[in-house]
């Protein structure tokens, strides 16, 4: 449940927000969710600090992703130590097909190479 007004998220159970004492909705506004979006994988890595460096930046340009195999770096053997996980690869970042060529142009730089 979210807070339509402060925004903030409580358990479903909540039906007004304690800090602001308005009813709590299923959804706050915005644009309708788009299931059949096409994905693009755009990099690539098992690096924890890249992981994160790739997340912020394209958080900061406005640009939804989705990272796969994020959580399965470190599940079965030496995973972050060796640069990927070699039973799961690496981390995959996916965005819409028609945010590609910015996100891709915004991590090139991004390389585990010194």
């Amino acid at each position: 449940m979210f807070c339509p007004t402060c925004g903030e998220e409580y358990a479903w159970h909540v039906m007004v927000c304690p800090a602001c004492g308005v009813d709590t909705v299923d959804r706050l506004p915005g644009p309708a969710p788009t299931p059949d979006a096409e994905l693009v994988s755009v990099f690539a890595t098992g690096d924890a600090g890249l992981i994160a460096v790739a997340k912020s930046l394209l958080d900061a340009e406005g640009i939804d992703h989705f990272v796969r195999g994020d959580g399965l770096q470190d599940l079965a053997g030496l995973g972050r130590i060796t640069g990927f996980s070699y039973v799961f690869g690496p981390a995959e970042f996916w965005v819409r097909a028609e945010d590609a060529e910015r996100a891709r142009t915004l991590l090139k730089d991004l390389t585990n190479e010194p």
